[in-house]
């Protein structure tokens, strides 16, 4: 082989001599060295603005570029591996934005966990706007839409890649819900050329912002001349098996045909000069296979060819060269998170994948599939849109449940899904990936493997199985994990619904139950338990089951914070010397907490006994996995005020608020992603004045309220059941005004509010709960929504402290009659 085909670059690196493979070492035109910095002109300004094609795969092909190539930066060589493995193997995981599609909302959470946003679909709009003159910029669109009177910001603008080539088209999405109706209207009262068409909305629930690229790598034919017709069909079998193949690739042969002229030597004739009779000609052969390549995969002597005629390359672009022009229209349609072209040299299609930082884009990008690319001659692009969905769980529960994943995953294997598993550096956490081009297969699988992951409740046919001494680590416990241990399962404990999930072989599931009930029957017998008063209660927490626990011994008395009680699993006598030291009858010193930091360190705040699974946050503390994981589930329901999740260390009394990251890092996927749920249901419950659940029983999505005042309230249709309802009175009336449709299902409105105030009933102000006030003074707390209310004027307050302030104020008191008497 000679490279004189190719235009000679003496700036362009060797492809072949970076394999070892150049066999054209001293004519070769092309360089015989690393890859090597452009040169750049001191005085250019060019020379300090980074070449965004250096750092791409395959580096920068054009040898005098001005721009700056960081010589100290990685490189990538396109013929190793160890420059790629963080790509394709290492999840491409961006940071979470902590932003969720919860009940068909998209909500915004900040460092803490404060719900800051709620989006809604019914929140935007969007028009496809079409008529537009071709190359038509954002920046340009933004200034059309000014001048009509619209004022928006460019990141609302998509111009979608390779529309007609005689115009181009925008997407425009706006957060009005009128915006593409009104940009509409707007072109049709001018009588425009544009045209504006409001198009639907929809949220999404898999991540779809990868894609695959593939392209057949360069080919040539081949011809190989034979002297005997039996050799040359030999041969061509053996290319076609596959026992022959050219540089590891299999090519495809003809049939051998004798040769339509042998003419004579230096004469031309028929087919082409050719002293021999037979020949068989080859197709898909690597386009930069040479003669001795072709003459080297025919391995037998007796197969010998005389002579080897090579083809035209079909195309003359190199890996590195055509990735960058594929990397180059992917960024027409939207900026990339990360660009892997696959290293193997192996395979007729070169592989390459793509994240994008939008979904919307990813899907535009898939327009490219199956068009011609220019460097590959009439080679066309293959692009297929990836969808992924991922879950973290303990890697217990991953081990105990392998044999049922592996099991769907054959089914999977089916329906071309790739399944993924990665596990962490402490191997507590194990992330499944599913992935794949068919969307409705992705989330039958994530369906599955939520059903296989969410565990079965432990049952004795009717009741779950339960006992309060599985409330803290103690004896009941210890044996709990033996039992599972025993027979290959892991057994969680859900402390707030009082119940056991079983994870392991389904057939070893009744055998589960009937030991663990038989252990709680056993460990029941010898139980007593201490119910605390309050003062107890902070005796207890301050140091005194400390005291307790050194008298019987770890293990023996177990202290639930929760349900405010000591449990005693012992004997009689153990059981009266812990009430002996909580009445003071039997003198055990109070152990100092803080005087044994080591101590402490081990001991979980939540149940005050030796941490299982420990974990450690950023302020010092170890917590059980388990009570880590109910305290951060707990929080959204028992938080007063804004959402937090706070430390419980040091007696309570630690400052420290966990971040949504470190929350992230300490649990499994879903008992985060329930922390968020559950949050934001709180903030649906405190702002009924803007978010409302969808009325049709098992929906649960929301949408938003409008107020009253309106004269015509939207009706808002459901994503997910379709039922329309009014987003002002809440209910489906139809063509009723909301006033008559509240006369006619009540019977008569009117009679209605007259009982009502006979009966002293007032609607909540903000949530329109009814309530009813017995005695005591006139500041109300509704039970739907916590708002504080002034029962005279019905003013809401977010807290109790001004309600009063503004009662003594306006009203001259609290409505309980003593202020006279007090005065």
């Amino acid at each position: 082989m000679t490279h004189s085909m190719m235009a000679p670059n003496k700036m362009i690196p060797c492809k072949f001599f970076a394999r070892g493979s150049c066999r054209n070492e001293g004519s070769c035109n092309f360089i015989h060295e690393g890859i090597i910095s452009s040169p750049q002109a001191p005085s250019d300004s060019r020379a300090q603005v980074p070449c965004r094609f250096f750092s791409r795969p395959g580096g920068c092909q054009n040898g005098s570029c001005p721009y700056l190539h960081d010589v100290d930066g990685p490189r990538l060589d396109m013929n190793t591996n160890q420059h790629f493995e963080v790509n394709e193997e290492k999840d491409q995981e961006r940071d979470d934005d902590f932003i969720r599609n919860l009940l068909g909302a998209s909500v915004y959470f900040n460092e803490f966990g404060h719900v800051i946003k709620v989006s809604l679909p019914a929140d935007f709009s969007l028009a496809c706007v079409t008529g537009l003159p071709p190359g038509t910029t954002p920046v340009a669109v933004v200034e059309i839409l000014r001048a009509l009177g619209f004022d928006l910001n460019v990141n609302c603008i998509r111009i979608p890649g390779y529309a007609a080539l005689s115009e181009t088209k925008a997407m425009v999405k706006v957060e009005d819900p009128l915006f593409a109706r009104k940009l509409s209207t707007r072109l049709k009262e001018l009588r425009s050329t544009l045209c504006a068409t409001p198009m639907p909305i929809d949220i999404k629930g898999t991540n779809s912002r990868k894609v695959y690229i593939s392209w057949h790598r360069a080919t040539r034919s081949a011809w190989v001349n034979f002297g005997n017709g039996d050799i040359a069909n030999r041969v061509a079998q053996k290319f076609n098996e596959g026992r022959y193949k050219c540089l590891g690739q299999i090519v495809k042969s003809s049939i051998a045909r004798r040769s339509p002229s042998q003419g004579s030597r230096g004469s031309r004739g028929g087919y082409s000069y050719n002293p021999v009779a037979w020949t068989i000609a080859l197709s898909d052969v690597p386009g930069d296979a040479t003669s001795k390549d072709i003459e080297g995969a025919i391995t037998s002597p007796h197969d010998n060819p005389r002579h080897i005629e090579l083809g035209v390359v079909s195309y003359r672009g190199s890996e590195a060269e055509v990735s960058v022009e594929v990397r180059s229209h992917l960024e027409k349609h939207g900026p990339l998170e990360n660009f892997y072209l696959a290293p193997t040299l192996k395979g007729k299609r070169v592989k390459a994948t793509a994240w994008f930082q939008d979904e919307v884009d990813a899907r535009s990008a898939c327009s490219l599939n199956n068009r011609p690319l220019g460097i590959l001659g009439d080679g066309q692009l293959t692009i297929t849109l990836v969808h992924s969905a991922k879950i973290k769980i303990s890697t217990k529960v991953y081990i105990v449940s392998k044999s049922r994943i592996d099991k769907v995953g054959k089914v999977w294997k089916e329906q071309h899904l790739v399944f993924r598993v990665y596990h962490d550096t402490l191997h507590q956490y194990t992330t499944l990936k599913v992935e794949g081009d068919n969307a409705k297969y992705l989330v039958d699988a994530r369906r599955t493997l939520d059903e296989i992951l969410n565990g079965v409740v432990l049952t004795d046919g009717e009741n779950a199985v339960w006992d309060t001494a599985l409330s803290s680590n103690g004896r009941a416990y210890t044996k709990l994990k033996s039992i599972a241990e025993e027979l290959h399962a892991v057994i969680i404990r859900d402390k707030s619904m009082r119940q056991l999930r079983f994870y392991g072989p389904p057939e070893n599931f009744r055998q589960v139950v009937r030991q663990i009930t038989d252990m709680l029957r056993e460990e029941s017998s010898s139980s007593y338990e201490i119910d605390l008063q309050s003062h107890q209660f902070s005796w207890t927490i301050h140091g005194g089951f400390k005291s307790i626990e050194q008298a019987l011994g770890r293990n023996v008395a177990i202290f639930n914070v929760v349900w405010r009680k000591i449990t005693i699993n012992g004997t009689q006598q153990q059981y009266e010397t812990a009430l002996a030291i909580m009445d003071g009858r039997h003198a055990v010193p109070i152990p100092s907490l803080s005087g044994d930091p080591t101590r402490v360190e081990g001991d979980c705040p939540i149940c005050f006994c030796e941490a299982d699974n420990p974990i450690k946050t950023s302020c010092k503390h170890t917590y059980c996995l388990e009570c880590f994981e109910e305290c951060c589930r707990s929080a959204a329901s028992t938080s007063q005020d804004e959402f937090q999740i706070k430390c419980q260390g040091d007696e309570g009394t630690c400052s420290t608020v966990f971040t949504l990251r470190e929350v992230k890092d300490h649990v499994s996927s879903p008992v985060f992603e329930t922390v968020l749920k559950s949050t934001f249901e709180e903030y649906i419950q405190r702002h009924p004045q803007t978010l409302r659940y969808c009325p049709t029983p098992d929906c649960g999505y929301v949408y938003r309220c409008t107020t009253t005042s309106s004269s015509k309230p939207l009706v808002y249709m459901c994503p997910k059941c379709f039922e329309p309802l009014c987003t002002s009175c809440h209910s489906r009336h139809g063509n009723y005004t909301c006033a008559e449709y509240k006369d006619i299902a009540s019977g008569g409105y009117e009679a209605l509010a007259k009982l009502k105030r006979e009966l002293n009933i007032k609607d909540c102000p903000k949530c329109t709960t009814p309530m009813e006030k017995t005695e005591g003074c006139n500041h109300m707390t509704c039970a739907g929504c916590k708002a504080h209310i002034c029962w005279v004027c019905m003013a809401v307050f977010d807290t109790s402290e001004p309600c009063y302030t503004h009662m003594t104020k306006v009203h001259d008191g609290i409505g309980l009659g003593l202020e006279g008497f007090m005065n």
